[in-house]
């Protein structure tokens, strides 16, 4: 049987194996779900806050109902006028929560308006409505309230903002599924050495093309769910109105897919390299210990350090850092602060690193694979091999 045969056979029993299984369907479904629901309710929460209800004692002008709701439009908000007869009526509206404020005209043209709340005064119908009555009042004066022109010396890119908002969700992603899909790999190596699944595997395939096999079938069925997690966010995001995707995100989204994949491959075979170290999980957690602080590193650095200077020579550095690169080099691009010859040599700095983990981390796993009796040290793992 030839090697991509029998890397593809084991890619293939684990994808099928793992993606058939309730928790990660499960798990899958309620992920979505959960992503939906957030949005909806950010959605919900921002229209609720935005929106104000202002009763009127009397039939309310024209001029009072345009100027309030062009302050309201301006910071995203809407607004509602009610019209009421009298006070009595206006308090009523009050207490049953019907409106968030009442204006009372004054009696005279020269007595000045009155806002009447149920309890605590509401900062936002106060600003609003005194805006509104400031601007009706110099428009009678004949004051221009033309707003003056706005113009940026540097040309701002509107798909900017929507691109790090995607590469940031995309990097968090990528953390989250490194430890997930890399515990399944760890998982995996332990509980086959431990149930001797692995000597019955071993005696028609390669330990070096069992490990590959187990990293690519998960890495699929790990792009596999980033794919619809990302789709169904951006989708919901989209639909709801908070987040607009303009063709400019698209190159995000490829980038942070690209480098999901690098990402995975490098820390799901150091997982499985050093897993198969351990004969028992209590064991395989502190083995691989050094990689989930390494991990971490990388994305607190792409969240403190590369997002506050993007340009930076840490940045820069990082970018080259195999270990560092599939979270630095994301963020950084929808930054627009990295070079096309920059992407390209760290992916093919990371891929090269890559291939040396195959190779090196390959005789390691064959040489502890099939130990059992405790944990392995790395050059006795080594000396094995031989």
């Amino acid at each position: 049987m030839s090697r991509l045969r029998a890397i593809w056979l084991v890619a293939r029993r684990e994808l099928l194996e793992r993606g058939r299984s309730k928790g990660f369907l499960a798990g899958l479904v309620l992920t979505e779900i959960l992503v939906v629901v957030s949005m909806l309710l950010q959605a919900s929460l921002a229209s609720g806050e935005n929106a104000i209800r202002v009763g009127y004692v009397g039939e309310p002008p024209a001029s009072f109902v345009s100027a309030l709701r062009a302050v309201a439009g301006r910071d995203d908000g809407t607004t509602e006028v009610v019209a009421l007869p009298d006070r009595a009526t206006a308090e009523q509206a009050l207490e049953q929560d019907r409106v968030d404020g009442v204006l009372l005209p004054g009696a005279t043209p020269d007595q000045p308006p009155t806002l009447l709340f149920q309890e605590q005064p509401d900062s936002r119908v106060v600003g609003a409505v005194t805006e509104a009555v400031f601007a009706i009042r110099l428009s009678e004066a004949g004051v221009d309230l033309t707003p003056p022109a706005v113009e940026s010396v540097v040309p701002v890119d509107e798909g900017d903002s929507a691109a790090f908002v995607v590469a940031n969700v995309g990097v968090i992603f990528l953390f989250i599924s490194i430890f997930s899909f890399g515990y399944w790999v760890l998982s995996g190596v332990v509980e086959e050495k431990q149930s001797r699944v692995v000597e019955v595997v071993l005696a028609t395939v390669r330990p070096r093309d069992l490990l590959m096999g187990k990293v690519f079938g998960i890495g699929i069925l790990g792009l596999v769910q980033l794919v619809v997690l990302l789709g169904t966010g951006l989708v919901a995001a989209t639909a709801v109105g908070r987040l607009e995707l303009p063709p400019t995100t698209f190159p995000t989204v490829a980038m942070l897919l690209l480098w999901f994949v690098l990402g995975y491959v490098l820390y799901s075979t150091l997982f499985g390299v050093l897993g198969a170290l351990a004969s028992r999980m209590e064991e395989a957690s502190n083995v691989t210990t050094p990689v989930s602080f390494l991990a971490m590193g990388a994305y607190f650095l792409s969240i403190f350090v590369v997002l506050n200077d993007p340009d930076g020579l840490v940045a820069r550095i990082a970018s080259l850092v195999p270990p560092a690169a599939p979270m630095v080099v994301p963020m950084r691009a929808a930054l627009g602060a990295i070079e096309p010859w920059e992407v390209a040599l760290s992916v093919a700095v990371t891929v090269a690193f890559i291939y040396g983990l195959f190779v090196i981390g390959g005789r390691v796993y064959t040489g502890a694979v099939l130990q059992t009796r405790g944990r392995m040290r790395l050059r006795d793992a080594w000396r094995a091999a031989r």
